[in-house]
């Protein structure tokens, strides 16, 4: 009798795992099916790297981790990796199908079914993914790529994943990879052809259609495929901050209000020195309120704070806000019904790719003209003013630098 209602037992524990357990076939079949709305897109740069990396075949592989600001393509990526792969599983962690089941699980099954990589996508919607991934790493030697799109999720989970992770950060496109998504044509330049005027001028002369495009890309460019208005991007910084900031930094909702109202004075302002008190008279809140905002924004990477090289406080440090892309800019002053302010526009665009090349920038001590920003490159400090025609080497007070008008950013948009 006792033996019977054990094997009962034994049996019903059996069935109900195997309704909870995820349906892989299902699973699979939605992934061909995104997969295959995405075949026709060209690729973006870094996915010959992201190829690479998950071939390595080293005898235990890091979890590999995208992350990136929301809208730049790491479901596409994603996608496009999986779908050239015959043997690697693709499921999104917040697809109904997924949650009758743990990824642990999922993953589980997938490599006892021979798959041989795994993607996995929205993995922040999923509630406990960090301790699963540690699991996953642990249990099983199988290349596994993730991403989500909470840029602030991601970022702690590689910091908690420590040895397990690596985080591959995706940023907005560069001008050369936006002309190169938009018109097929992969251009690229070296940074001594758009820090002499002359040699921009026959960069720019040899490939006379790239000028058509820079304006474009100052509005929206650096969202690729279908992100083609502002009004998207604008969308998406507001899902940045009420859904990523709510959930990643336990703040209030009145604080991440403040937020939102930063970004719209920002937006309409030339940069320069940002004064969080100046800020915090103007907008009736708390000081401490304002550096908490200020911080919020630049952990989610829309805004970026620009300091002195060397300041001697961190709190007394004297800072430049600016929108980590000239999207975001455009995006936030056209809901204010307003242009973005164009000096603007190309001091963000400077500072995104100069930061896209991994070469640090700060703004200048003070100087009685201070110029914009002052940039270390191979061993020589250099001065940058960013502007129209109309600027000139005054503000440079007798030291070396350079005037970066149109045909030189544009010419810097294509160095890699």
């Amino acid at each position: 009798m006792v033996e019977s209602l054990n094997k009962k037992a034994y049996i019903y524990i059996l069935r109900l795992r195997k309704l909870f357990m995820a349906d892989l076939d299902k699973l699979y079949r939605i992934a061909l099916e995104n997969a295959n709305l995405v075949a026709d897109y060209r690729k973006r740069f870094v996915y010959a790297e992201l190829k690479k990396k998950l071939l390595k075949g080293e005898s235990k592989n890091p979890i590999l981790m995208l992350s990136g600001i929301r809208g730049i393509g790491k479901t596409t990526i994603m996608l496009q990796l999986f779908s050239e792969h015959e043997q690697s599983f693709y499921f999104s962690a917040d697809s109904i199908l997924a949650r009758t089941s743990s990824i642990y699980e999922i993953v589980e099954q997938a490599y006892r079914a021979g798959y041989a990589h795994i993607f996995i996508d929205e993995i922040q919607k999923y509630p406990k993914w960090i301790d699963e991934l540690k699991n996953i790493y642990d249990d099983f030697n199988i290349p596994v790529l993730v991403s989500g799109s909470s840029t602030a999720a991601l970022k702690k989970g590689s910091i908690a994943l420590g040895r397990r992770a690596l985080e591959i950060p995706l940023s907005p496109l560069t001008f050369g990879e936006f002309f190169y998504l938009r018109q097929g044509k992969e251009y690229t330049a070296k940074m001594e052809e758009c820090m002499d005027k002359k040699s921009a001028f026959r960069w720019l002369a040899e490939h006379p259609d790239v000028e058509r495009s820079y304006h474009d890309y100052l509005s929206f460019g650096g969202f690729p495929l279908k992100i083609r208005e502002t009004g998207s991007i604008f969308k998406t910084i507001k899902r940045m901050i009420y859904e990523d900031a709510l959930a990643e930094f336990s703040l209030s909702e009145k604080k991440v209000d403040i937020a939102e109202r930063l970004l719209g004075f920002i937006s309409v302002s030339r940069p320069g020195e940002f004064s969080h008190t100046s800020f915090s008279i103007l907008s009736g809140y708390a000081k401490s309120t304002v550096y908490e905002a200020v911080t919020l924004l630049t952990e989610l990477d829309i805004l970026l704070a620009v300091s002195e090289q060397n300041p001697k406080s961190m709190a007394k440090r004297t800072i430049k806000l600016i929108f980590s892309h000239p999207n975001l800019r455009s995006a936030f002053a056209e809901q204010l019904m307003k242009n973005a302010e164009m000096g603007a526009l190309r001091e963000e665009y400077f500072a995104f790719h100069i930061r896209n090349l991994g070469i640090p920038f700060f703004i200048p001590k003070k100087m009685k003209k201070t110029p914009d920003y002052e940039i270390n490159i191979k061993g020589k400090n250099l001065l940058f003013e960013i502007g129209g025609s109309s600027k000139t080497n005054r503000q440079f007070m007798g030291k070396e630098g350079i005037v970066m008008d149109d045909e030189r950013l544009m010419v810097l948009g294509f160095v890699r």
